[in-house]
């Protein structure tokens, strides 16, 4: 066992039939939550593959392992029995240059067109610095035909300031018969960053992997520092890293909620959405120096202390901002025209959240009973036990409940 969770290592050619086991047993009902790869060279000559299950019926880990040795850059693919592998299986040929057989899709994932043959940035004697030189390559789209089919391409440039990202829906009607995405069009390397820095200096690095989740990027990094070096972190920085996970959690189902209800055309909702969220930025400053809880989280625990004032004024404002939510809640759930575009649309079934192994809030609204704060306790969640919100129906409005609920249990 690696700091509790357990380890089972096994030949290749029997990863397929463990994980399918895993994934299916009554007893286990493990979801792949995680798979990656490690190049372990020069040190020695094999690359490792680490599938990380989550039992869902005792919320326990168990880390399922297996080598590739010396030249060997085959492994068989799980995809066809857990379709949560197939993006992760894409990545590892892409970063490592390592092929999952018997993949059903083998197309580049994050490697784009404009790559050379043969880079593969996550082999360890791949330079961090390298400048790849230009060429020539297109993307194979899957396209659908037959009478009354329409593709409707978006991006990958966009009006506001998300992710790029090129999306083509195939659409006959209404229906949305295929949708073919492409992402990964600002791949900066931040893996590859991280082997340049000292342990204790790559904070900084961690809260710049997604600027709107500073906290919670920064938090993982330095717990997963602790625990390589035995680090005890003092009861009161474990209290106040929840308090801060909990308001970037507020901005940002804020900031989605409004976003929800802007995508329907109601902008008066986006609004108050926007002023509230602001206003949980701006404490965010008073507190830190940071609207965006940057330079908050250390190894060994946080940078700063809250006084008794600071904890005054996060009551007063959260004490404000309530009834102020609650308010614009009891208008939305009134407003037929906004339940009309939310509920049913872009159902995600049960099975299928499982099949994909989804998680947070989309994962919650689809019935999965599950949250990392109450299942794996970190921080003072063994303490601070939050309750789970649940919905069964998958769709849009399901996933905007579990944020408003979420919202004031935060609170």
């Amino acid at each position: 066992p690696l700091q509790g969770t357990p380890r089972l290592r096994v030949k290749k050619e029997d990863v397929p039939v463990v994980a399918h086991y895993l994934h299916t047993h009554p007893g286990l009902r493990g979801s792949l939550s995680l798979l990656w790869a490690v190049d372990h060279r020069p040190r020695e000559a094999r690359y490792e593959l680490c599938y990380l299950f989550t039992l869902a019926e005792r919320r326990d880990w168990l880390l399922l392992c297996t080598d590739l040795n010396g030249d060997d850059r085959l492994f068989p693919s799980i995809t066809p029995h857990i379709h949560a592998a197939k993006w992760y299986e894409r990545e590892i040929r892409d970063m490592f240059g390592l092929i999952p057989v018997g993949h059903p899709d083998l197309r580049r994932l994050v490697r784009h067109e404009h790559w050379p043959k043969g880079t593969h940035p996550l082999k360890k004697d791949f330079r961090w610095d390298n400048v790849l030189e230009r060429v020539q390559g297109e993307y194979a789209f899957r396209h659908i035909e037959g009478e009354g089919v329409f593709e409707v391409p978006v991006g990958p440039i966009h009006a506001g300031i998300i992710e790029s990202g090129h999306f083509r829906f195939s659409v006959a009607g209404e229906p949305i018969m295929q949708l073919e995405l492409r992402h990964f069009w600002k791949h900066r390397g931040v893996e590859k960053l991280f082997e340049q820095q000292k342990l204790t200096n790559a904070v900084p690095l961690a809260e710049r992997v997604s600027g709107d989740t500073t906290a919670g990027h920064s938090l993982a990094y330095c717990q997963a520092v602790e625990t390589l070096l035995g680090i005890e972190v003092p009861v009161r920085a474990r209290y106040l890293r929840s308090l801060f996970l909990e308001l970037e959690r507020l901005h940002n189902h804020l900031g989605d909620v409004g976003a929800i209800c802007n995508d329907t055309a109601y902008a008066l909702a986006h609004a108050h959405c926007g002023r509230m969220k602001e206003r949980i930025m701006q404490l965010n400053d008073q507190l830190t120096g940071s609207r965006f809880l940057r330079g908050v989280n250390c190894v060994g625990g946080v940078a700063l202390d809250l006084t008794d004032q600071h904890m005054a004024l996060v009551t007063k404002e959260l004490d404000a901002i309530e009834p102020d939510f609650s308010e614009l809640e009891r208008i939305l759930f009134a407003n037929a025209s906004l339940t009309d575009r939310l509920e049913t649309t872009g159902i995600l079934t049960e099975h299928a959240a499982w099949d994909h192994a989804a998680i947070g809030v989309v994962g919650r609204a689809s019935g999965m009973d599950r949250d990392i704060r109450r299942d794996r306790p970190f921080a003072a969640y063994d303490e601070l036990r939050p309750k789970i919100m649940l919905y069964r129906y998958g769709d849009v409005r399901a996933r905007l409940r579990v944020r408003m609920d979420e919202i004031h249990e935060s609170m």
